[in-house]
Formats: structure tokens, sequence, C-alpha cells
């Protein structure tokens, strides 16, 4: 039975996440870690993202030190982002696997804890990686260079290929287990954890999913580490070349076909740089996997159940005391996605 809050009560922070407060933690943190007294120059906190507070900062060491002068990039996963409460792990866990396959490009992983008392919150420290973002949401997709855009598509496919080709071994959170593995079943459920938390009514539509996800999962043929949110505007882009995935938030243990479904959703223009032919076939060469339209049709309704679910987490991290009005202006497109949602289920149940 799904219990729903007919009130949420807002819980301010234990502290506020203000660049001078950041700063000082980072910098005591940090001494301790080099053990000798550090400086932080020329912090930015970026902007843009909903989910986790992003800063780049320089470090200045008193004694001699290979990061003395090194400019590093903090995460800081905000008790009032998007999908609250995070951990580090699921990113931590990504970069470590992918840290010796050059074929998945990963800043290098630093720190990272979620010991609230650091910096109050869970977080984790990375190498600068050079270059820039694309954005699927303005014109051209912030593609400086449009000559460049098929190179990139290509790798794009390419990078997705690798990652799901590595084998992440049963000694990186027991990837694999006896039998079949419906990855499907597992993300239902732990989505709609998230769900009882976050929302403030019952959904038909979502009990519904929910029901004929957990029911119709597929097997799935590799267990692989699934990124989450693959897709245009997560990955760093210098001199015509793929050179750093980021924001590994959502990563986990599942099926390839996840990853797939959700980089050819129409909202984020994938096609801008491959269409979906070139790109399933370029993933299967690299893979070595077959891209099964079974599969494909599940992960699209997971895909559509899981931006339901993502939207409904922004208007909750809102109420909870969030400063970003992007995260209010989510509930307008809740309706939208559970229409879509029901269309996808008429075909199907």
């Amino acid at each position: 039975m799904t219990i729903f809050h007919e009130k949420r009560v807002v819980s301010p922070a234990t502290w506020d996440f203000d660049v001078a407060t950041i700063v000082s933690r980072l910098e005591a943190y940090l001494s301790a870690q080099l053990a000798c007294p550090i400086q932080i120059e020329d912090f930015v906190r970026l902007t843009g993202g909903l989910s986790w507070i992003t800063g780049i900062f320089v470090v200045r060491t008193a004694l001699p030190h290979d990061l003395n002068g090194r400019v590093l990039v903090v995460k800081i996963g905000s008790p009032r982002g998007l999908m609250a409460p995070y951990s580090a792990e699921p990113q931590a866990m990504a970069m470590r696997i992918f840290a010796d396959y050059p074929e998945v490009p990963v800043p290098n992983l630093l720190w990272c804890s979620d010991d609230l008392a650091i910096l109050g919150a869970p977080f984790l420290i990375t190498s600068k990686v050079e270059g820039a973002e694309l954005n699927p949401f303005v014109p051209g997709i912030g593609l400086r260079n449009p000559g460049d855009r098929d190179n990139i598509g290509s790798q794009f496919a390419d990078v997705l290929g690798a990652m799901h080709a590595v084998d992440p071994g049963d000694d990186h959170g027991q990837a694999r287990s006896g039998g079949a593995r419906y990855c499907g079943v597992e993300q239902v459920d732990s989505w709609q954890r998230r769900y009882e938390s976050w929302a403030s009514k019952p959904y038909p539509v979502i009990e519904l999913a929910a029901s004929w996800l957990r029911r119709h999962s597929p097997a799935a043929a590799r267990v692989v580490v699934v990124h989450g949110d693959y897709r245009i505007g997560n990955f760093l882009v210098h001199a015509g070349r793929i050179t750093a995935v980021l924001d590994w938030e959502m990563a986990h243990f599942g099926d390839p076909h996840e990853d797939l479904s959700w980089a050819m959703m129409p909202e984020v223009r994938l096609t801008e740089l491959i269409s979906h032919g070139d790109f399933i076939a370029r993933y299967q060469a690299r893979s070595g996997l077959q891209v099964l339209p079974e599969s494909m049709r599940y992960y699209r309704i997971l895909t559509l159940y899981k931006l339901v679910m993502i939207n409904l987490g922004g208007i909750a991290g809102f109420e909870r005391g969030g400063q970003d009005l992007r995260m209010a202006c989510m509930g307008f497109l809740v309706p939208l996605y559970l229409m879509r949602l029901a269309r996808a289920l008429e075909e199907v149940v």
C-alpha cells in the first residue's frame, strides 16, 4: 500500500551553502587530507544544474605538493536539490570503475564522502577536465563548431558502447547474481520509494505503470554500469572530442537498454548529432551487444515513468526550501508526461 504525505514539513539545511562557508569547510578538509595548510582561490560556483552544487577552485598549498596550483571541482549534494537526499557513492563507483578505461573518459576522483560533518552534505572532489557542455535546450545544442557534429555523434555512441562493454565485476557492488536479473523491477522498486516520499497525492497512471513494468521486465543479457542520464548535456567537448562524461548521480547496475532509451528520448535531441539508426549500429559494434526491440519498448515506458518521477521530485525539492524557480515550474510538466506515459501504456496493456 502506498502512503502519501498530506503535508510536507520544510526542514531548513543545517547550514547555508554560500561560497564563504563552502570555501572555509573545504580548506579545513583539504588541509587535513594533505597534511599541510592550504588556501582556496578563485572559487566559482557554477549555475545550470538542478541537483548538485558545483564549484571550481584553485588549490594553493603552504608546502610543495603536486596539487599546488591545480584547478579542482567540488560537487555537493544539496539537501534542497532535485532528487535529494543524495549519496556520493554512485558517482564515485562509476569513476573508480572507468578510471582504467580511457575509452570512457571520466574526471579523476580525488576525494568523496557522505559524512555530513565535513561539508554539510555528500560531496566529491575531482580534477577539472578541459571542455564545454552542449545544451539540448538551446538552438543548435550549443555546438560551437558545426563541423564537429558527425564526429561527436559517433563518439557519443562509441563511448556508451565502450561503457557497456566493461564488466564491472562482483567486487563493485555485486553487479551479477545467480540466474536472470530483472533490472527493470529493481528500478521500479527504487523509484517507487522516491514516489512515496515526493508525491502529495496518488497518481493512478503511475501505479498502473509500476504494475506493468514489474510484470514485464525483460531479463538483462548483460548487467552493466548504467549511467542513468546519458544524453546531450552530460559530457564535455573540447577540440572536437568528448573529454569527459559527467553527472553520474543516477548511475547503477542495470540493463544497457535503459541508457539507450534515455539517450534517444525526443527532449534531448540526439538526432542533432547522429540518427537513431546510426547510433544503434555504432553502439552494437562497440559494445558487442544486440539491441532488442522488445527491450527497447519496455525501457521507453520506463523512461517516461522516470520523467514523471523526476518532475515530481522537482516539486518536492522546491517545497523543501529550494530557491530555483525551475524546480517549481517542473510541476507544469507532470501532466504532460503522465499523458505520454498513459498513451504508451495503452499500446501494451
